[in-house]
């Protein structure tokens, strides 16, 4: 009798162990924390996860079942001892039964994301006229500030030097100038959207199951199950010692 219980439970936990296994594919990607976020957030939208639905078999009752279960088992957080306020990587974790399909699906929804980012043609060619408005004004301050240096009196003792009045707008037109080609990089990197760059890591192909505690808890229950069937028997012979001493 108490060999029973914990034989069971260790049968219980070793099916539950073999039922609950997962593994894990991870992927790094090179991101701060406002991108690790936008990341998330597109990999969660309806028309990815559509599109990996058409990839991939995913039990759901309903579409939106099948939308959840996909999301549930994709994470994405700081990538191990780094700070996420200041972190450049970031850790995509897509969790599943199989090894081959966790890494399969977090290749996708890798792709996903990248082609997401891409922006639509109206965004496009938004981008594109700013960019081709902010390439006109370069050369446009770049005469103005010539002018200026050619309107400025020479100073004593001092080649290539700009007198007083000259230096203030002079210095205003470099700074805008500067600015203006930031703007113009920062531009052209809008319409490309995100790149392969970003993968520091691509998702790797786990050969090991994910660490589980079923087999562990399924023992302590049983243990635990035996200790509280001990005490019952030991209760109720109790009782039938304590009547049989007062008969």
């Amino acid at each position: 009798m108490i060999v029973a219980p914990l034989i069971a439970g260790t049968v219980v936990a070793a099916y539950a162990s073999f039922r609950t296994k997962e593994y894990t594919s991870v992927a790094y990607l090179r991101l701060d924390e406002n991108s690790a976020r936008a990341a998330d957030a597109i990999m969660s939208t309806v028309p990815v996860l559509d599109q990996l639905l058409t990839k991939f078999k995913v039990d759901g009752a309903t579409a939106e079942d099948r939308r959840r279960a996909l999301d549930s088992n994709r994470s994405i957080s700081v990538a191990q001892k780094e700070n996420p306020r200041t972190s450049p990587l970031f850790r995509l974790s897509v969790t599943n039964a199989d090894p081959t399909m966790a890494q399969a699906i977090n290749a996708a929804f890798i792709a996903a994301w990248i082609e997401a980012t891409i922006p639509p043609p109206i965004k496009l060619k938004a981008l594109n006229d700013e960019i081709a408005r902010t390439e006109q004004l370069i050369p446009q301050m770049s005469a103005l500030l010539d002018v200026i240096k050619k309107a400025s009196p020479p100073v004593l003792h001092a080649e290539n030097t700009l007198s007083e009045d000259a230096l203030t707008p002079a210095i205003a037109l470099i700074t805008k100038i500067d600015q203006a080609n930031k703007r113009i990089e920062q531009l052209k990197l809008q319409t490309l959207g995100a790149s392969q760059d970003a993968v520091f890591s691509p998702p790797n192909l786990p050969d090991a199951p994910n660490p589980t505690h079923a087999a562990r808890w399924g023992l302590l229950a049983a243990i635990a199950a035996e200790i509280l069937l001990l005490m019952f028997f030991w209760f109720r012979h109790s009782i039938k010692w304590r009547q049989a001493a007062v008969e």
